[in-house]
């Protein structure tokens, strides 16, 4: 009679149990030797588990045993759970050996073909798919447990890196990672986007393509916390590890993705056909105008109008409204003397304050070295079982939690030289030709720049625009540009 072996291992097993290749191949021949089969070919799989029935060498013993069905006799095995520890996989097997004439046998278990055989090899196989169950939920609930304790347990995000300590892994930041994960964040709140946001940050070293732009801006490890939604919905736990993201710029760039829908979520109404409203005050009544359609006898007329009862304002055409604003913005961009001027002084400010920045920076970092020490002790305390494991946990959150509230004092600081550049750099693309910049816009940037240069909004009278103040960068290039101030229009409006 001949035979065939099949033997498997994965390394877990292998280390726990003791499942060696060289045992159970020595076993199988053994057990072939004693019935006097004649031993074909021996598959061996190294290190797959028996969780899926798609493993190289259990493939390719099948695909030898259809192309040899007349010869081979039986299939040995050192134990049913070498095969699946998947039920019904294990009886889809048996049943496929069966057709090809071909007979299971076990060294470790009394399995046959005998009605007593049949009930054998169910009970082993659902003993099997138990015990392998019973494993991924203990390794789940362990996981979980883990997770509460804010423990990250996959594979670290970019810009971080795992450690063991202890037997346990723990995210630490790689610093050179993370640099550039600042960098993404800080151009995204910037308003860089797609391609042109990817295109900078592979200018600092690191290939990005979009979906791993939308993971990392997304992914809220990034401001120190965990988040597993098949597991505990979308409630976010505090991790242990260091964030990388101020809480702050982390939720600003994802109520700009609309993640977080109601996150400031801003009170105008915005529309693509009417980017000034909200922007556009009413120069009678003083409160903003809204954007509408007139319908004529052949087509819709847009209008910006004033919506307060009994308001004597007259509606203004659109084109006319937006044809003068563009002007004004024309009237407000800077000479680019008046930018160089103005960026060099900027430096020269940024650089007399870096001093006392750094001064700040020490003083935090050396507090931050004085509580790795205090975790250092607890850690020795709780090795040594001097104290309890309560005490150890509450002491631990509590220094990591200063500890963390001192890591984003300093990034909230920490704007490098490097990080200035490019904030002078969209300055200089906003600035530099103000009325492109805002027909290149979204409705969302629109609106945003309008607030910034206009805070308090703008007024049409006279067909011109004009307002009561400006941004105080725009109060300066307007002095510069024209020796006297534009704040307000020729025929001074005045909101009521």
């Amino acid at each position: 009679m001949n035979a065939i072996i099949y033997i498997r291992v994965s390394t877990t097993e292998q280390a726990e149990f003791g499942y060696s290749l060289k045992a159970q191949e020595e076993a199988c021949l053994e057990y072939g030797k004693r019935n006097n089969y004649n031993i074909l070919k021996l598959f061996i799989e190294k290190g797959e588990s028996a969780k899926t029935i798609n493993r190289t060498e259990l493939n390719n013993m099948f695909g030898y045993l259809k192309k040899n069905k007349n010869i081979v006799n039986y299939l040995i095995i050192y134990k049913l759970d070498r095969l699946s520890r998947n039920t019904i996989n294990t009886l889809n097997m048996i049943v496929t050996l069966n057709n090809l004439g071909i007979e299971l046998k076990s060294v470790s278990e009394p399995i046959d073909n005998s009605p007593i055989g049949k009930f054998t090899t169910n009970i082993f196989s659902s003993l099997a798919q138990f015990d392998n169950d019973t494993r991924a939920e203990r390794t789940i609930m362990g996981m979980k447990q883990a997770v509460k304790e804010g423990r990250w347990m996959w594979p670290p995000p970019t810009g971080y890196k795992m450690e063991k300590r202890n037997g346990k892994s723990y995210l630490l930041i790689n610093n050179e990672q993370a640099d550039i994960v600042r960098e993404i964040f800080y151009l995204f709140d910037l308003g860089y986007r797609g391609q042109e946001l990817i295109n900078k940050i592979r200018q600092k070293g690191m290939n990005l393509s979009k979906q791993t732009l939308s993971k990392i801006l997304k992914n809220v490890a990034y401001k120190g916390m965990i988040k597993v939604e098949n597991w505990f919905g979308k409630e976010e736990i505090q991790g242990l590890h260091e964030p990388i993201i101020d809480e702050n710029l982390f939720n600003r760039v994802q109520f700009k993705l609309g993640v977080y829908k109601n996150f400031q979520k801003p009170k105008t109404i915005l529309h693509k056909d009417f980017p000034l409203r909200g922007l556009l005050h009413c120069n009678i009544c003083g409160m903003k105008l809204t954007g509408a359609f007139s319908t004529g006898r052949n087509k819709k007329y847009p209008y910006y109008r004033c919506s307060t009862k009994n308001c004597t304002y007259r509606s203004k055409d659109k084109y006319e409204v937006e044809y003068s604003f563009k002007n004004y913005l024309e009237e407000l961009t800077p000479k680019k003397d008046i930018l160089d001027d103005f960026i060099y002084s900027m430096k020269s400010v940024w650089n007399e304050k870096s001093e006392t920045r750094n001064d700040y920076f020490k003083k935090v970092k050396n507090k931050l070295d004085q509580i790795d020490v205090k975790i250092d002790n607890i850690i020795n305390l709780y090795e040594k079982k001097l104290i309890s494991e309560q005490d150890f946990s509450s002491r631990y959150y509590n220094l990591n939690n200063y500890k963390h509230k001192l890591d984003i004092s300093m990034k909230e600081h920490e704007v490098t030289l490097e990080n200035l550049d490019d904030y002078i750099e969209y300055g200089l693309h906003v600035f530099s030709d103000l009325p492109n910049f805002w027909d290149d816009s979204s409705i969302e940037t629109k609106n945003k720049l309008g607030s910034i240069l206009f805070p308090e909004g703008i007024y049409y009278s006279n067909n011109r625009i004009g307002t009561t103040n400006l941004s105080t960068v725009l109060k300066v290039f307007s002095l510069e540009n024209n020796e006297k101030s534009t704040m307000v229009s020729e025929g001074g409006l005045e909101p009521p």
